[in-house]
């Protein structure tokens, strides 16, 4: 689940005038999109205006909250330090949203979907962004005013979009006398009015020619941001939601890990540039030009030259548009090798899932385990667990929560045993619609090893040249092995991105009947997954993008695993 780095223009520009032997510093164009973070730390701001008053009535101001994930392996227990704020302001009178679109499920209240993104901001910032939901009629309203970002959703109401104006203005008001860039405001479907965006000194409603003059400025980065800020918060998903949110904190606060990397040309990085381009050129340049020269490759460093890399949703599809052996190669030695950008990333903490502790009336031990991974898969012997159902695959995914992964087509899972060993292996074979409209199979190969605690697991993979670690867990299972709940979470350090999801499977990937459901949501929701999160998976081989594509390669890596295990 990792990316490829972006710099084709530069690149063709470096050989094209022998870049190694006379340097000079790149101009940069600028991007619709703001990336990389600089950190403010040391900078001190007005806490009397930025500093978070609790609401009683609220439930989700989660300062004071720990999770398990808090707890080291000494058994003591530590509270992150609370870097910002942020306050998500509702309707007085709920109403439904425009989350939870392709879920399963109806939509949820502009309430219910806050509580869930202030939990998101939490997973994402690790616990160092606390996050309070207000509506307009509460008796305590202040945290409207003193957090660095207040977001508004679905305000519509004649009363409401009052009290949004005044809220505006004030906030506007208070952040231009103390002179302060840690501000952030935004309306999201609250009506045609777009109410000014603020995003750090950049304020639409005060436009500056600095912005467009002075392109390395903090205003025009500001500006750069609000645009990609409003282009997440429109696609109404809490993983986009909340990655908005990280960006800003990122580049006007202070580090977040979860965006704090880029491997992109970006304004912020300055000179920085200079020096990843030269070690790019040093360290890799043939495959580079192989790269380059070859049309497939040289496409997709393109695709990605023009989003930021931290968009998981975007950069991701972009690669598996394009994957290639040459592409492969580009990123092996760029990122992998040498880790040109700097980048590094861990497997995420938040939230800690409890795995399931008994099947069938037993303990859960990891052979046990081994076989609920296994499922349905034909040709197990005695690793598969009785009720297995002798399939060309394990498990089909029926649904999942990663917004960047689970909403391809066409999810088999096969885990079966390694030839070597206790440990197994994963190969998850996908569909891929092209952002060219092609419909292409996707296949990965893991290698998967017992964590400590039965019914986890950890999960690593070289994909595309890079390689990815996960967590995976199994929260849940039907006893007939009808259907399956995972949660994972991972990372790819040699880019810097982390990334959380959850997966329902069944056999054949259709979801299980209504009677069974509302045990899964709970299940899922004892993740921190809300039913509104998932993305149903598209699971019908007569599709026309399925009939397009062929017959899945099922077997492509398990024909060879007594020789590869």
């Amino acid at each position: 689940m990792s990316k490829v780095a972006t710099l084709c223009y530069l690149l063709v520009a470096a050989y094209a005038t022998n870049f190694v032997s006379s340097f000079t510093t790149p101009t940069l164009r600028s991007k619709t999109t703001t990336t990389t973070s600089r950190s403010n730390q040391g900078q001190n701001y007005n806490l009397a205006l930025y500093q978070p008053n609790v609401s009683a009535r609220s439930n989700t101001f989660l300062q004071s909250q720990t999770t398990q994930a808090d707890v080291t392996n000494t058994g003591t227990t530590t509270t992150p330090d609370i870097i910002g704020t942020v306050a998500l302001l509702v309707p007085s009178s709920d109403q439904p949203s425009k989350f939870g679109s392709k879920s399963p499920v109806q939509p949820p209240s502009y309430r219910e979907a806050a509580e869930q993104l202030a939990h998101k901001i939490k997973q994402f910032s690790d616990g160092r962004i606390a996050a309070q939901v207000v509506t307009p009629s509460d008796v305590d309203t202040s945290s409207v005013l003193n957090s660095n970002a207040l977001i508004a959703l679905g305000l519509t109401t004649p009363q409401d979009v009052q009290f949004l104006s005044r809220t505006f203005r004030q906030r506007r008001t208070a952040g231009e006398e103390e002179q302060s860039s840690k501000m952030c405001q935004f309306a999201v479907d609250c009506g045609d009015n777009n109410y000014a965006p603020i995003v750090g000194p950049y304020d639409e409603a005060n436009p500056s020619v600095v912005s467009e003059i002075a392109p390395w400025s903090d205003v025009a980065s500001g500006k750069r941001l609000a645009t990609q800020m409003k282009e997440l918060f429109d696609k109404q998903t809490s993983d986009e939601f909340a990655l908005a949110l990280m960006l800003f904190f990122n580049r006007f606060i202070d580090k977040i890990p979860w965006v704090q990397h880029s491997i992109d040309v970006t304004w912020e990085k300055g000179l920085g540039n200079v020096e990843e381009i030269y070690n790019m050129v040093t360290k890799c340049g043939p495959c580079i030009t192989k790269c380059l020269a070859d049309e497939n490759c040289k496409a997709c460093i393109e695709a990605l030259d023009e989003i930021d890399t931290r968009d998981q949703v975007a950069s991701y599809r972009t690669v598996v548009s394009y994957e290639s052996e040459l592409l492969r190669d580009f990123s092996l030695c760029i990122l992998q090798k040498n880790n040109i950008f700097g980048c590094t990333a861990e497997v995420p903490k938040i939230p800690y899932v409890k795995p399931l502790g008994s099947f069938r009336g037993k303990e859960m031990t990891k052979d046990i385990a081994k076989g609920i991974m296994i499922g349905h898969l034909e040709g197990c012997g005695d690793a598969a667990l009785e009720g297995c159902k002798e399939l060309d695959v394990s498990w089909k995914v029926a649904c999942g929560a990663n917004v960047a992964y689970d909403q391809f087509p066409s999810q088999n899972q096969l885990f079966y045993p390694s030839a070597k060993g206790d440990s197994m292996w994963y190969d998850p074979v996908f569909r891929v619609e092209t952002i060219d409209g092609r419909n292409v199979w996707c296949k990965r190969h893991y290698r998967v090893r017992n964590e400590k605690v039965p019914g986890t697991f950890r999960f690593s993979v070289l994909d595309n040249g890079v390689t990815s670690d996960e967590f995976w867990t199994i929260v849940d299972v039907a006893e007939d092995l009808s259907w399956i709940v995972f949660h994972y979470a991972g990372a790819a350090g040699a880019v810097g991105q982390r990334y959380i999801g959850g997966l329902l499977c069944t056999p054949d990937g259709t979801l299980p009947p209504e009677s069974e459901m509302e045990k899964i949501w709970d299940v899922l929701r004892s993740a921190e997954i809300e039913p509104w999160e998932l993305f149903v998976v598209d699971n019908d081989d007569t599709s026309p993008g399925a009939l397009e594509a062929g017959p899945p390669p099922l077997d492509f890596y398990r024909k060879t695993a007594s020789v590869i295990g």
